[in-house]
């Protein structure tokens, strides 16, 4: 019994509008922090953004990787839920309603409607009657009859369907949700940066140290950048080539908003640059004067030429410090533990010391590579079909109302001839438009039919 009521508790809970009002409060929240912060930020890059205090926080949440986050995807699986038993309670009462048809049209119900209207025709029954539902039918739609022994009881309406459009809206926020699940979990975000000339198939994940491996080779042909003439990038595109078990699948140029798809992953052109292939460096021996020029390769130690030191570039930096060009260079002597310094590059700048040596780089080669953005999202197309779905939904039970007419027609109090007529409307929304064209469609009847004693209209 406990178990029972503990689910019942957890189902009523489930079945609250308050908590769907909540929990949308509490996603639009995060959202606005997920849009304020950029994602994928380092533990370095919140420190030197926000500081120290701030990285606890941020990194405990996982604020710097929200929509991969344990507690927002839960958070979807509550409003999820939420919405399905939201739905099961209510749609039976809806398709109780939308089913029931109405036996019998009473007239004294039909005169106290606050929007009616009753006046007498001249013209014989039969005519009347045929008149009066061509008219009905061609303004309200198919005219359902209930004919009785001695009189005319009929029904006409549009829009029945419309209050089922509320559960069309549900199902698209659903979709929409489910979409984001399956995106945040099965999809991937990253980078990749491929030389010129040269393949590569691994992903370095946003937000992460480890790397995802592609099921094809991508590999950069060719890359331009065109420059305005203060010097900013104007353009700059890839000529890119998908290769797959040794085949090329694909070719493409990769512009700026102008992505690449293949296979379920996107690439976009998201930034460029250049790396140190190798450069030709000049060392000057302090102590004797002697001068030695040699290509050192990036990462590769090299000897330098009657000595027993040996030289490497380890590292490269396109703009160190807003100097420009810069390497760092390690020597180490006689085979100890080597020592280094950063050697601006593009500067004729003489006071570049390393060891024994006086440091000066003559020459640097370099290769530029692309820097391409790659995202997957297997769930992107529930998205969109829930959006479009939640345009139809709000479209229609908004503009689309629900009009129900009810017609009776039956003799005329003995002696006065004719036949008496009664019309009736109701309208769930858009009440100022359904009372005009219910005036219209009254007057157009009285005109038609022949009326006597005049009509009653609100």
């Amino acid at each position: 019994m406990q178990k029972k009521g503990f689910w019942q508790g957890i189902y009523q809970k489930l079945a609250s509008p308050k908590l769907t009002v909540v929990i949308f409060l509490v996603l639009a929240a995060a959202s606005v922090v997920g849009t304020l912060m950029p994602q994928g930020l380092s533990e370095a890059e919140i420190q030197r953004h926000y500081g120290q205090r701030a990285l606890w926080f941020i990194t405990t949440f996982g604020l710097n990787d929200l929509y991969h986050t344990g507690w927002f995807r839960l958070l979807l699986l509550i409003l999820s839920a939420n919405l399905v038993v939201c739905t099961i309670e209510r749609l039976p009462k809806t398709l109780k309603v939308f089913r029931r048809r109405e036996e019998q049209v009473d007239p004294e119900k039909l005169a106290k409607c606050s929007l009616n209207c009753q006046f007498t025709s001249n013209l014989p029954r039969d005519e009347t009657e045929a008149r009066l539902i061509s008219i009905v039918s061609e303004k309200f739609g198919t005219v359902q009859r209930i004919d009785g022994a001695d009189h005319l009881a009929a029904i006409a309406e549009k829009g029945r369907w419309s209050p089922l459009m509320v559960y069309v809206v549900h199902l698209s926020v659903l979709l929409v949700l489910c979409g984001a699940l399956v995106g945040s979990i099965f999809g991937f975000k990253g980078f990749m940066n491929i030389l010129e000339g040269e393949a590569a198939s691994e992903v370095m994940l946003e937000g992460s140290d480890r790397g995802l491996n592609l099921p094809f080779q991508v590999r950069c042909d060719k890359f331009d950048v065109s420059y305005y003439d203060n010097g900013m990038p104007r353009e700059f595109r890839s000529e890119l080539t998908l290769i797959r078990d040794g085949k090329e699948v694909l070719k493409q140029e990769l512009r700026v908003n102008d992505p690449l798809t293949y296979d379920g992953i996107t690439f976009y052109q998201a930034s460029y640059g250049a790396i140190l292939k190798d450069a030709e460096v000049e060392f000057t021996d302090r102590v004797s004067g002697a001068v030695r020029r040699l290509i050192v390769p990036l990462r590769e130690w090299v000897d330098i030429r009657g000595t027993r030191d040996r030289a490497q570039i380890l590292r490269f930096a396109e703009d160190f410090r807003q100097l420009g060009s810069a390497m760092v260079l390690l020597i180490s002597r006689d085979g100890g533990e080597p020592e280094g310094s950063w050697i601006l590059i593009d500067r004729d700048f003489h006071g570049n010391k390393v060891e024994n040596y006086n440091v000066k780089v003559l020459h640097a080669t370099r290769i530029p590579y692309t820097g391409l953005q790659v995202k997957q999202d297997p769930g992107v197309w529930l998205v969109w079909l829930g959006f479009a779905a939640m345009l139809v939904g709000i479209g229609l039970t908004y503009y689309v109302s629900h009009r129900k007419l009810w017609v009776w027609a039956a003799a005329d109090a003995p002696g006065k001839g004719g036949t008496k007529i009664i019309i009736a409307g109701r309208t769930n929304r858009n009440e100022i438009s359904f009372e005009q064209d219910f005036n219209r469609l009254c007057d157009r009847l009285q005109a038609e039919l022949g009326q006597e004693g005049g009509g009653s209209k609100p």
